[in-house]
């Protein structure tokens, strides 16, 4: 029996949008819109993240004034009621995707698992070994 793969993962991703997590997402999302302030700071707190993780993954130094910049920024972000519940929803949601993927990898882990190359026991001392034979 053949298993078209790709056709359970568009099914998963038709199921993902009628989830709970994934409405609470595009309502925060839709409330963001309404509000300029809010809509503001997520922009530049995106901004901010992306240029700091650029300079991180090319090995660039950030600046302490860089640093505290984002410090700021964050806790700006956290302060403001649209963004919090725009947060609580990606993470609930990439909760909910982290646990899928981990059901999705989980044949894959078993069968690294099942062909680990074996540990030596390194309980045992190789004296005792050693005495234990010639009882």
């Amino acid at each position: 029996m053949s298993v078209n793969i790709y056709d359970a993962a568009n099914q998963l991703e038709r199921d993902l949008r009628k989830t709970d997590q994934y409405k609470k997402l595009e309502e925060a999302f839709e409330t963001l819109q309404k509000d300029d302030e809010a809509k503001a700071l997520f922009d530049q707190f995106r901004l901010t993240q992306q240029t700091l993780q650029q300079k991180q993954m090319t090995g660039q130094e950030i600046g302490e004034d860089e640093a505290k910049q984002a410090q700021e920024l964050s806790q700006k972000v956290g302060n403001n009621d649209v963004l919090s519940e725009l947060i609580q929803a990606e993470q609930e949601l990439g909760q909910m995707i982290e646990e899928i993927n981990q059901i999705a990898l989980k044949p894959i882990q078993e069968l690294y698992q099942a062909n680990q190359p074996k540990q030596p026991d390194l309980s045992v001392v190789p004296d005792e070994a050693e005495n234990s034979e010639d009882n």
